[in-house]
């Protein structure tokens, strides 16, 4: 679907055809790193590659990180050029697309109207590309039996009116909330969609008590290091997590809970569903730019998305 319309410091710089060094600090059982990555390559052979001597320079979601790494290997091996993929946030890489610092930006929410306008303003021609569906995912540490939580709880228990696991049919046990920084935006759907219940309840936040963390990586690693933790991941994170949480399924009205799957999110039934974009500035949409995004958007690009654990477009 196509309209015209912080700080994870991990950067990736991806060529194709042989890599010959990797450096990665990775938390137990999950592939996404937490601090800084850098795959580096040999000089390309081969005159043939369409973009051999072009650059790429991908910004924003961490969410999207490891799969966008997937896509740039997979399209430099036959494409060639050399992309960099950084992953600190979406609202990172809108402002990099506004400020002309990356090529295509990133994104687990929608471009803000503020940013749209800031766009329009500086003469921008932003373009969204719908590449993916996600659903967040509730998970917790492994000593909390709770098997299902409502909306309507788990907005309680981030703006800290539920404190304690027993509230929720869990053990006598404070609870420490993870949640991810105000630069993700992961972190932002899951304000205006859970505490502010799809922006009709705009006054509510995020509890202070809450610990505002910068990946994924951590969030995981909070929840599986500790006792009586909460946090949220996107579905692409839940098989690499593995059996170091548990996920919880979510109820909302009077619906079945629901486990977050490939099935639930394809079929809307999971509560906490969402699309997952790039954008770019359609007025200097490189060549290599817009075949990068025409080959996420291929049956091969969305393959690769279905197997990180995603929703196909199509």
């Amino acid at each position: 679907m196509i309209r015209t319309v912080k700080r994870n410091l991990v950067t990736v710089t991806i060529m194709a055809l042989l890599i010959v060094t990797l450096s990665v600090t990775v938390f137990t059982g999950c592939k996404t790193t937490s601090s800084q990555e850098t795959t580096k390559a040999s000089d390309q052979a081969g005159s043939d590659l369409k973009f051999k001597d072009e650059t790429l320079v991908l910004t924003g979601s961490n969410t999207l990180l490891e799969v966008a790494q997937k896509w740039a290997e997979e399209f430099m091996k036959v494409n060639g050029g050399k992309i960099t993929v950084s992953g600190e946030g979406s609202g990172v890489g809108f402002a990099a697309l506004l400020n002309g610092t990356t090529d295509l930006a990133n994104a687990s929410r929608s471009i803000k109207k503020e940013e749209m306008d800031k766009g329009i303003e500086s003469g921008l021609d932003i373009k969204e590309f719908t590449v993916l569906y996600d659903g967040i995912s509730i998970v917790t540490s492994k000593n909390i039996n709770v098997k299902e939580l409502t909306t309507d709880q788990l907005a309680d228990i981030y703006m800290g009116k539920i404190t304690n696991w027993k509230e929720v049919g869990g053990p006598d046990a404070n609870i420490v909330a993870a949640a991810r920084d105000t630069s993700s935006g992961t972190g932002e759907f899951f304000l205006e969609e859970i505490i502010q219940k799809g922006k009709k309840e705009t006054g509510n936040d995020y509890s202070p008590n809450c610990l505002r963390l910068q990946s994924t990586s951590d969030i995981v690693n909070q929840v599986a290091n500790n006792e009586n933790t909460i946090g949220y991941i996107g579905i692409g994170y839940l098989k690499d997590a593995g059996d170091t949480v548990n996920t919880v399924a979510v109820k909302k009205g009077d619906k079945d809970a629901v486990m977050p799957t490939v099935k639930s999110v394809a079929d809307k039934s999971y509560p906490i569903s969402r699309a997952l974009y790039i954008y770019g500035n359609a007025k200097k949409m490189s060549a290599i730019a817009q075949a990068y995004v025409d080959f996420v958007l291929s049956p091969e690009g969305q393959m690769i998305g279905e197997e990180a654990g995603y929703v196909k477009v199509k």
